[in-house]
């Protein structure tokens, strides 16, 4: 495969190596602590019929994670370019699926995730100050959110992944803390009329079943998504052959394990049913453990941690996205506009505003279950090829240096492989009409890489 096009002025070679290792395994942590950790557990806990399944199914995703983080490691260190993932497919696939890869990126990946933070924001922001949560006080605050974030985004890399880092150490410790006191204090024992809170249209499953554990793993997989974000920050990674391994490898360890004291914690407080009947809003597993531990003052720091925890979360989404728009432009196979680097900030403006504002736009006519289902469904064919791009490239390009191998290879590879695919059949299987659009995304970008090969045609 041969090299990019030589870069344009204000591009991809603008872009500055600010991110060392320490930063950029607090972009992984704070790409992955989103709101999965608050708002999946129950749903997970309900398809999976009993805590031990459950929280086994919890395991097997950060095995996948890891896994997954192992095999692109690999790829970033080779080619620590911007971009991450589309230039893996790029370099293994040819230009028609890292090109459906960016228009899925820019159409339905950043502004879902970008939304469903958001809006989780939102609800924690209204339950900690008091306000009513009416549809349209909702929409405000997730609409100020974006703006808040999209602002801190434009003021540089540099800064905005120093600002993370401090986002990630304060919402990594809260997380943390809530785990330990569910698992070593003293509480009461959970009050009947919480427990009230069900869900009649959502059965809880008697037993685990093949299915079950699939459907389940499209939530788990969420929680767990954000692993591979820092890839796209590959061309501002200082010493990328050591970093990027580094950064990917301990920050999905560091949050797998965080995860699973938390899943233990919810099972020692609210038992089985709690834990399944714990819904949305002031009714999440967390706020549950919350104010059985802690009262009502626990209630409110749990709204304070989600929301921070949401804002970093919404900020990592507009520093590691965009990217991909950049290499895209670079290459000459998308619009120049959106690959423009401001010479001052060496941020991409253009793409980071156009982004923001199709998040913005899908807060107002997606739920929250919408917009993170379709993320998965959008996005993990793209990491199945990544994984795959990591035996061919080695078959490929046996010179090219490799300063990370992925350790027991092709293990990590299969495992990885394995476990998306049978995320997959669970969404597909279980495919309700809101994930034809995700579906119809991902297609659209094969004629429109069409079109834009025919404009670029002499």
């Amino acid at each position: 495969m041969s090299a990019p096009p030589p870069e344009a002025p204000g591009s991809e070679s603008d872009l500055r190596r600010d991110v060392g290792s320490l930063v950029g395994t607090f972009v992984v942590i704070n790409a992955i602590i989103g709101t999965g950790i608050f708002k999946k557990a129950a749903p997970i806990a309900r398809l999976t019929g009993s805590l031990e399944a459950s929280f086994g199914v919890w395991v097997l995703g950060g095995v996948i994670a890891v896994a997954g983080a192992l095999s692109l490691a690999e790829l970033a260190a080779a080619l620590p370019r911007t971009g991450g993932l589309y230039e893996y497919l790029r370099r293994a696939y040819g230009p028609m699926p890292a090109f459906v890869l960016g228009f899925t990126r820019l159409f339905l990946l950043i502004p879902n995730a970008l939304g469903s933070f958001a809006k989780l924001a939102a609800e924690a922001w209204v339950g900690l100050v008091g306000w009513p949560a009416t549809d349209s006080t909702l929409e405000r605050v997730s609409l100020v959110v974006i703006a808040i974030c999209t602002t801190a985004n434009l003021v540089g890399v540099r800064v905005s992944a120093l600002q993370q880092a401090v986002i990630t150490a304060f919402k990594y410790v809260g997380v943390l803390a809530l785990a330990l006191i569910g698992l070593s204090f003293a509480f009461e024992p959970l009050d009947a009329s919480v427990l009230a809170a069900s869900v009649p249209d959502e059965p809880i499953a008697h037993e685990l079943t093949l299915f079950g554990l699939f459907t389940a793993l499209v939530s788990v997989m969420w929680a767990y998504d954000g692993w591979a974000d820092l890839t796209s920050l590959a061309g501002e990674v200082r010493d990328p052959g050591r970093s990027l391994p580094r950064a990917l490898v301990a920050g999905t360890a560091a949050t797998t394990a965080l995860y699973l004291l938390v899943n233990a914690a919810y099972g020692r407080v609210l038992g089985f049913e709690g834990l399944a009947r714990s819904t949305v809003g002031e009714h999440m597993a967390a706020a549950h453990l919350a104010r059985a531990t802690l009262g009502p003052m626990g209630v409110r720091a749990l709204s304070g941690l989600v929301f921070v925890s949401c804002i970093g979360a919404s900020m990592g989404t507009l520093l590691t996205g965009p990217r991909v728009l950049v290499a895209m432009a670079t290459d000459g196979v998308f619009f120049r506009a959106l690959g423009r680097v401001h010479p001052r900030t060496g941020v991409p403006m253009i793409a980071v505003l156009v982004g923001a504002t199709l998040g913005a736009g899908y807060v107002l006519v997606e739920s929250f279950e919408h917009l993170t289902d379709g993320f998965v469904v959008g996005m993990f064919p793209f990491y199945i090829l990544g994984a795959g791009a990591v035996v061919i490239l080695r078959r490929r390009e046996p010179d090219l240096p490799r300063p990370f191998r992925v350790p027991l290879h092709p293990l990590p590879e299969i495992l990885f492989v394995s476990g998306a695919t049978c995320l997959l059949i669970g969404a597909v299987r279980d495919l309700k009409p809101h994930m034809l659009f995700p579906l119809g995304v991902v297609a659209l970008g094969v004629p429109f890489e069409w079109v834009f090969r025919r404009l670029r045609s002499p």
